[in-house]
């Protein structure tokens, strides 16, 4: 993971400190009161049989390095989250299971206690959807090994035997790794699905060979995870805009593939909301500033309907991975997480993944109402679909950003969310036939067509 500098937003909606205010006659907040947390037993949400919502378009990254993030210690290396909120998605990266850490010491030596480990905790903890990335040549395979400060075992330097055939040391590994099973039986090929084929080639720290050079290395394995894992998906080596030119980096991957043969599932990339070493954007200004770029690509480069994820994201790394309290509201810092939700959701993403989610939502004692928002927002999107598209913005007439996502529910209510990014508030008038509100603490209020209700920077649900 790199550190994430974009562009600084600094909007008056942004930075203000004020209070969402309170209009007489106005609905402030869905139900009020305080803000629950989550129940303490899963309840049996809407699970049909054709859910455009999946529960892997919700996706957390719990490393065993960051004693903050899943690090257990002695028999128990991994902790579990013990949040309610748990995504579907898991994405092994940063968890002892990349091939310069279990194929450290020379071909066909692994040592694959920590995937063992990942698998048997794992399969006491389906369903779970889980994403394997590849990532750090091992020292042993390149002709150079300048080590990298997060990978000692490993290199960016492309394998010594590569050829335009392939590398058969990489190979030879991602063969045993498909083929691995765990002494107590659970096998890759029955957990591991989604295969992320390289992380942010994009970088010289993470790559220092060509993307031509990194095809011809991974082609080769993805037919032997076909092979062996049945309905895997394959993912394109993921981009980042740590890299200036992200955009075009993500263009030259496409074009190789489309060139020399396709052969991933998903298009990759990754996505932080950082802005400087101590800022970040709010998620409508990031979303437009960089990924609608990464979605131009795709669509020139005749990628437009294949699925997409940004299996890497957080407010900042620069930021110790919290949203910034000296930049917004506690609310805002909320209601942040399910707008950057809802706006990659909108717009098609297969998953989003939060880097350290155990550390910034899921067990964050400073801010426990992430979780709940978290909570609330999957049992609102789980199984239901964005009927018209993308969520999109207008401006009323005091000048604020109103964004609104027409949503079917999987029960098949017609829904929309709502909020504004200004921390004041605004009015919003009540479409007609929508009778209820929905807020992020779980609580639901009547709301009357044609009357105002006052919204904020947390998501609304409304419902006819």
């Amino acid at each position: 993971m790199l550190t994430r500098f974009t562009a600084v937003y600094r909007g008056a909606a942004a930075l203000s400190k004020l209070v969402p205010i309170a209009v007489v006659g106005f609905l402030v907040g869905c139900g009020g009161g305080a803000r629950p947390s989550p129940p303490t037993s899963t309840p049996s949400g809407p699970t049909p049989s054709s859910s455009p919502t999946a529960a892997s378009s919700f996706g957390m990254q719990c490393g065993i390095d960051d004693p903050a993030d899943c690090q257990g210690s002695g028999a128990t290396p991994i902790l579990w989250p013990t949040a309610q909120a748990k995504p579907g998605m898991l994405r092994l990266h940063d968890a002892g299971t990349h091939w310069a850490a279990l194929n450290t010491n020379g071909p066909s030596q692994y040592n694959w206690t920590s995937l063992d480990n990942w698998l048997d905790l794992i399969a006491q903890h389906e369903p779970i959807d889980v994403n394997q990335v590849f990532a750090w040549v091992p020292c042993w395979a390149a002709t150079i090994c300048s080590a990298p400060t997060v990978e000692p075992n490993g290199t960016n330097v492309p394998p010594s035997d590569l050829t335009a055939s392939g590398s058969p040391s990489f190979i030879n590994f991602v063969t045993a790794f498909v083929q691995h099973c765990s002494p107590a039986g659970n096998c890759v090929s029955d957990i591991i699905k989604y295969y992320e084929m390289w992380n942010e080639w994009d970088t010289s720290e993470r790559w220092a060979g060509t993307p031509l050079q990194l095809y011809q290395m991974v082609a080769p394995a993805t037919a032997i995870i076909k092979q062996n894992v049945p309905n895997a998906v394959i993912l394109t080596p993921s981009v980042t805009p740590a890299s200036p030119t992200f955009d075009v980096d993500l263009a030259t991957w496409l074009a190789i593939e489309n060139l020399s043969g396709k052969i991933s599932d998903w298009v990759d990339w990754h996505l932080y909301m950082g802005a400087t070493p101590t800022t970040t954007n709010p998620p409508e200004q990031q979303f437009e500033n960089y990924a609608e770029k990464f979605l131009s690509q795709q669509v020139l480069s005749g990628w437009g309907n294949a699925p997409w994820a940004n299996t890497e994201t957080n407010f900042s790394g620069a930021t110790n991975y919290t949203c910034p309290p000296t930049q917004y509201t506690a609310d805002d810092c909320t209601g942040q997480i399910v707008r950057w939700q809802l706006l990659h959701a909108s717009n098609g993403a297969s998953s989003l993944d939060w880097y350290k989610w155990y550390q910034t939502i899921g067990n964050n004692p400073a801010n426990p109402q992430y979780e709940t928002a978290y909570y609330y927002m999957m049992q609102y999107m789980l199984g239901g679909k964005f009927s018209s598209g993308p969520c999109t913005a207008t401006t009323d007439a005091a000048g604020n950003r109103v964004w609104t996502c027409d949503f079917t529910e999987a029960n098949g209510t017609t829904a929309m969310f709502v909020w504004t990014p200004n921390e004041n508030g605004t009015s919003f008038t009540v479409p007609g036939g929508y009778v209820d509100c929905r807020d992020l603490s779980g609580n639901t209020s009547t709301v009357t067509a044609g009357a105002p209700i006052t919204i904020g920077v947390e998501p609304f649900l409304l419902e006819q």
